[in-house]
């Protein structure tokens, strides 16, 4: 022993030697809370690298997938976000459809199922379609209103001229004849 540990009381080297311990506990205990936290800040690290090569072989994936798809149709592919994000509700299939031919509105319906409705029309001629979203409650009014402007040439006609439709003109504008 030193002559400054010597000239202490016992109690004083007793609380001299805790404190010394206790000082090596704290600093243990840092190291080894410092040690997990390293350990943990690399397998945290390890996760991200991972889902990174993950990403970026996707992408290359796709990338190919994309070339192939351009030389095959000379079209580039849609991400799925992209796809996603353009989608259309379901309900809004419930519509006013019109077929086109050549430039022209030839025919005016309403469905609640637009796709499967247009389909249906093996039995006439048109090279494209347009349809307009609406409320279900609104379809006879906004069919019977195309077919009075338009007056296309495949919806039907009445014999005394007009063009068959759910609801008369007259009775749409709310004038008696």
């Amino acid at each position: 022993m030193t002559n400054w540990m010597q000239s202490r009381t016992p109690e004083e080297r007793k609380a001299l030697a805790a404190k010394s311990v206790a000082t090596r506990q704290k600093n243990i205990r840092e190291r080894e809370a410092q040690r997990l936290a390293d350990i943990e800040q690399r397998d945290s690290l390890k996760c991200e690298i991972k889902e990174l090569e993950a990403k970026r072989n996707e992408l290359h994936r796709l990338e190919l997938v994309n070339e192939t798809a351009l030389k095959l149709t000379g079209k580039s592919l849609l991400r799925e976000e992209e796809i996603v994000s353009a989608a259309n509700t379901w309900d809004l299939a419930i519509g006013v459809y019109f077929l086109i031919d050549t430039g022209k509105v030839v025919y005016v319906g309403q469905s609640t199922n637009v796709y499967a409705r247009i389909a249906s029309h093996h039995d006439k001629v048109f090279d494209s379609f347009a349809f307009m979203p609406c409320n279900k409650k609104a379809l006879d009014n906004l069919e019977s209103l195309y077919i009075h402007i338009l007056r296309p040439a495949l919806n039907g006609t009445y014999v005394h001229g007009t063009k068959h439709a759910p609801i008369t003109l007259e009775k749409l504008i709310g004038v008696t004849p």
